[in-house]
């Protein structure tokens, strides 16, 4: 999940229009299908264009039900035609696109490029599957155990499909209705950008309508063979193994926490035998909160604040708060983070796509080899099994999970402490994309962004090749410097 993300963004879009045909918001060469008009998004001072896009829910019948998609269309102030625009695939899945329109402004890369935003079947008004999540403001604690609730996800699914053809939520009918609004919009070839389960998505764009794709860029890889969350255990092990290795390696830091590893590994052993409860500022109201820490609420938000390398940079410091039996920096630091990445998606899409193209390729007798020896341990792999257990099956092409080859130009991006996405990914990926180039940002975590990426995205896009491609800047971008302790904060004693 994301993003968050993913990762983790948030940010709402209003929609203060009424939708009329615009025929200024096209390609020239080419009529659009595709009526536009002016609009105001918040977060935007400048004015956009907005409008909907309906496709059939049921793609291969052609009949029935028929989905509105919003789409944001944000214009290139020097536009250069031969470049293509720029569509996002937003992550999740179950983040809606349009709804990263104040962002996506700062995409735009030095304002040469349209951007198109599309919502995905499932986000948007009209065909949102919503689904309670786990926590929320008048619950915080619910944010710390995790997004998937069986019992919730069971009702859910059964409220959906009173109105909502469920097998018809997949990847390959999103790449579809996107490829079905470039040509509306009468564009041939286009740019994709793309982050977390975005980049997952673009691949199967690219895999079924790669003639159509002048260049990529994906960042923090997530691939076909993958079997969320199955790898979720493992891969924030090697992130927090990286973590620690680089205080290590870090004068400062290694002073400040010489015993990190066996301090963490003490105050999960406190959590273990008896939660932490301890009092936070609500993220709303401001006002006094008690909650309750358990291993997993800790080892989850552990995992989740390593999305960001701004906060995963604070874990060393919270880890000897906690240690010295202070938890409460730990636990609005834990609230903050699982806040922002398990809020505002549309949990039914989340399961509708998880459950049918990753947990469904889970067996039981997998998750202990996977996850042992790890922090986080099997229970948010069980959790979301048991969420899937019911949910409606859906169908896919017959070799959807075989090799394949992807010849657009491409950069690949890797935060090098990534606990979703590791770099290993990326190679994944570059292995069957022979036009890709794939860079690892140092103290990077899930989606890194910087001055030098974003230098070689808009280099991508203005040049549509990645040979010859100058990405030497990343061997100079410095990691977030740890969080040390102050003379008010440091630890009064140690175990």
């Amino acid at each position: 999940m994301r993003k968050f993300i993913a990762i983790t963004l948030a940010c709402a879009a209003i929609w203060c229009a009424v939708f009329a045909v615009l025929d200024f918001a096209v390609p020239e060469s080419t009529a659009s299908q595709v009526s536009l008009t002016p609009c105001h998004v918040e977060g935007v001072k400048e004015e956009l264009q907005c409008g909907l896009y309906n496709v059939f829910e049921n793609r291969q019948t052609r009949t029935g039900r028929t989905l509105p998609l919003k789409i944001v269309f944000i214009p290139a102030r020097h536009p250069h035609p031969d470049q293509g625009p720029i569509f996002y695939m937003a992550g999740g899945p179950g983040e809606a696109a349009t709804e990263l329109a104040a962002l996506a402004i700062e995409w735009r890369d030095a304002e040469d490029d349209d951007v198109v935003l599309v919502d995905e079947r499932g986000t948007g008004e009209g065909h949102r599957l919503d689904c309670p999540p786990r926590g929320s403001d008048d619950n915080l604690e619910g944010y710390l155990n995790g997004p998937f609730d069986p019992a919730a996800a069971r009702v859910c699914h059964e409220e959906l499909q009173r109105k909502y053809d469920l097998s018809q939520y997949t990847t390959p009918n999103f790449a579809d209705d996107i490829d079905e609004i470039r040509a509306a919009m009468g564009y041939d070839r286009i740019n994709l950008n793309a982050g977390s389960f975005g980049t997952y998505a673009a691949q199967i764009y690219m895999r079924r309508h790669g003639e159509h794709v002048r260049s990529a860029y994906l960042d923090s890889l997530v691939t076909l063979s993958m079997r969320v969350p199955l790898s979720h255990a493992p891969n924030a092990q090697k992130a927090l193994d990286q973590l620690f290795k680089d205080c290590a390696e870090d004068a400062a830091c290694h002073a400040a926490y010489p015993r990190l590893r066996e301090d963490f590994g003490a105050v999960l052993n406190k959590v273990r035998e008896r939660s932490a409860a301890t009092s936070v500022r609500h993220p709303v109201s401001g006002e006094p909160t008690e909650i309750h820490l358990t291993e997993r609420a800790l080892a989850d938000a552990i995992r989740v604040m390593m999305y960001r390398s701004d906060r995963a940079r604070e874990v060393p410091f919270l880890i000897e708060q906690a240690l010295a039996g202070d938890f409460s920096p730990f636990a609005e630091a834990a609230v903050r983070a699982s806040r922002d990445i398990y809020s505002g998606g549309r949990m039914g899409l989340h399961y509708a796509i998880t459950c049918n193209e990753f947990v469904n390729r889970i067996r039981a007798e997998d998750v202990e080899p996977a996850t042992r020896g790890s922090f986080l341990g099997p229970w948010r792999v069980r959790d979301q099994m048991a969420a899937c257990k019911d949910w409606p099956k859906t169908q896919l092409p017959a070799d959807y999970f075989e090799p394949f080859h992807l010849e657009a130009p491409a950069v690949l991006v890797s935060g090098a402490t990534d606990p979703a996405s590791p770099p290993r990914w990326g190679e994944e990926v570059k292995s069957f994309m022979p036009n890709a180039l794939h860079i690892v940002v140092r103290g990077g975590g899930h989606t890194p962004d910087n001055d030098c990426t974003r230098s070689i995205r808009h280099e991508l896009f203005r040049t549509g090749r990645t040979k010859g491609l100058d990405a030497s800047c990343i061997t100079k971008v410095q990691p977030v410097p740890f969080k040390l302790p102050t003379k008010s904060s440091a630890p009064n004693s140690r175990p």
